[in-house]
């Protein structure tokens, strides 16, 4: 199954799990830990994203059987996490995983 993973840095990694989870929770059945890890299962609960705080980064790894689906979540992400970032810019950088 394809997955991609990525590790945008951020001033505040916590709240930027913690705001897309809030924001996705009436969609998704999220399971989430706390607010260092949470997975959003997109097609079923081996394939979404999974979310890990690692400091002052947010280790996203994201898998799905449909390559153009997987590029597709990429960009919902990265719109998703870049408008509750505020006033930071947030760099991501997908690579095969």
């Amino acid at each position: 199954m394809p997955s991609t993973t990525t590790t945008p840095r951020s001033n505040d990694a916590p709240r930027l799990l913690r705001t897309l989870c809030n924001h996705w929770r009436h969609k998704f059945e999220i399971r989430r830990d706390d607010d260092t890890h949470a997975f959003v299962p997109f097609v079923d609960a081996t394939q979404g994203a999974d979310f890990h705080v690692e400091g002052d980064a947010l280790r996203i790894v994201l898998t799905l059987d449909d390559a153009d689906a997987l590029a597709r979540y990429q960009q919902v992400i990265e719109n998703h996490l870049q408008r509750f970032a505020r006033d930071e810019t947030l760099a991501f950088d997908w690579r095969p995983a």
